[in-house]
């Protein structure tokens, strides 16, 4: 299919700035030894996730559809960009990959404000506001039973390919911005969830 000047230009626009964020993200962080802290930020995450969507329908997500469901008075959330893009590029393309043998496939990407979310940062220690959350749910059939409660380990994968280093990642990024993720198989009829939980700026 041909595509005008400006959808070339556009595309190319894309792939480039990714090319330089990986680049930069890979020299600052080298393998999960990395202990140098990540710049946290006030950021408005809608213009990352709007490029992550375009990255993902780009490639790797370009049989999906992406439907979007954001709360539009999401307050500036404490992120490192870099790594918070990461993050979501992952869980798109995890999301993506479980897709594959599945009719209609569908990833939504959703944010909210859960008042008084909260987890405890160890025994004795008070707990940690997490208000701000972000969905990556898809229509896919989730991971295998026996693989489920270990997803976020290094090497654990559910695909023959799979190296099992993609989930293990972004549990350690959000970790490092003060977040949590989880995994769980929700609604009716079922769907898989991504929940990221992360810090509102002050």
């Amino acid at each position: 299919m041909l595509r005008s000047g400006g959808e070339d230009g556009e595309l190319t626009q894309l792939i480039t700035t990714e090319v330089d964020r990986i680049v930069t993200l890979i020299d600052r962080m080298q393998d999960f030894t990395d202990t140098r802290p990540l710049k946290l930020e006030p950021t408005n995450v809608y213009p990352l996730l709007d490029h992550a969507r375009r990255v993902a329908l780009a490639g790797f997500a370009r049989e999906a559809t992406i439907e979007e469901r954001f709360d539009p008075s999401l307050p500036p959330v404490l992120i490192d960009s870099d790594a918070f893009l990461q993050v979501l590029l992952n869980l798109l393309k995890n999301a993506a990959e479980a897709l594959c043998d599945t009719a209609a496939p569908r990833i939504t990407l959703a944010t909210a404000y859960r008042h008084g979310m909260s987890v405890s940062a160890g025994p004795g220690l008070p707990r940690q506001p997490l208000p701000i959350e972000i969905l990556v749910t898809d229509n896919g059939p989730g991971a295998p039973a026996d693989i489920a409660e270990h997803l976020f380990e290094p090497f654990v994968s559910g695909k023959p390919e799979g190296k099992g280093l993609g989930l293990p990642l972004v549990e350690k990024l959000v970790r490092d911005m003060g977040g949590i993720v989880q995994y769980a198989r929700e609604r009716d009829p079922e769907v898989t969830v991504f929940r990221i939980l992360l810090q509102r700026a002050s």
